[in-house]
């Protein structure tokens, strides 16, 4: 990406994160929007998205990508790693060599499951504004020492304006809306993964391609990505919307 190609995703990166006060706000696409500025503008492999709910416990939001969104899936479940230091702590976390003896010793089933993923560095940034910490975002890298410190804080900047456009748009629900809200974006994870299910299956490929291809489809056409997926489960988009032009059968 050259200078200016940067400059302008950073600046609609930050306009992008600050507008939540819209009609059809949904939480799980606004992430989505998140973790792929984070992927364009820092030199990370991927990212994903916890969140903490009105009880106090993490749940697994989103990610961008399949083996990712395992890994958040296993921090919850193992009630280890990175996400939940990140929040407990209120503070970011790592980066972290995820290939010393230490910190399989800190996070061992995480840091198995991160290793076997072929990542080898992590790091926590929090959702956070002032002393309300919201969720954290995971940042995984290929290489040890591939998380330098200036992407991180740039990845900080954009998880604070995150959490801003996040918080105003609850200072506009009632309370049963903002207890709601979470909930909302677990439905819509689920539909997600199911649509991601039907089109790999359809199309024969995996889900990771498979999401992409949604991802893509729903950014090129300016719609949600909950909406998008909810017609594809519910057989309101064909496969072939999606397949490329290798996918398609070649007349004679």
């Amino acid at each position: 990406m050259v200078r200016w190609e940067r400059e302008e995703r950073l600046a609609r990166a930050f306009l992008e994160l600050a507008d939540t006060l819209v009609e059809g706000f949904y939480l799980v696409d606004f992430l989505h929007v998140l973790t792929e500025h984070m992927l364009a503008l820092l030199d990370v492999s991927a990212t994903g998205v916890v969140m903490v709910d009105a009880q106090g416990r993490l749940v697994d939001v989103t990610a961008s990508t399949h083996t990712a969104h395992q890994l958040e899936e296993a921090q919850v479940e193992f009630d280890e790693g990175p996400s939940r230091d990140c929040c407990r702590q209120q503070e970011q976390v790592g980066p972290v060599d995820l290939t010393r003896s230490d910190t399989a010793v800190r996070w061992p089933r995480f840091t198995k499951a991160a290793r076997t993923a072929g990542y080898a560095a992590v790091a926590a940034i929090p959702l956070r504004l002032r002393e309300e910490v919201i969720g954290a975002v995971n940042v995984f890298h290929g290489s040890p020492a591939g998380l330098h410190p200036a992407s991180l804080r740039l990845g900080q900047a954009l998880a604070d304006a995150a959490t801003i456009g996040i918080l105003h748009q609850r200072l506009a629900q009632d309370q049963a809306e903002r207890v709601g809200q979470l909930q909302t974006a677990l439905n819509s994870r689920i539909i997600i993964e199911q649509a991601k299910g039907a089109l790999g299956a359809s199309l024969n490929i995996p889900p990771d391609a498979a999401f992409q291809r949604l991802r893509a489809h729903a950014r090129d056409n300016r719609t949600s990505l909950t909406r998008l997926c909810q017609l594809v489960v519910e057989g309101g988009v064909s496969a072939g919307t999606f397949a490329a032009s290798q996918d398609r059968p070649h007349r004679s």
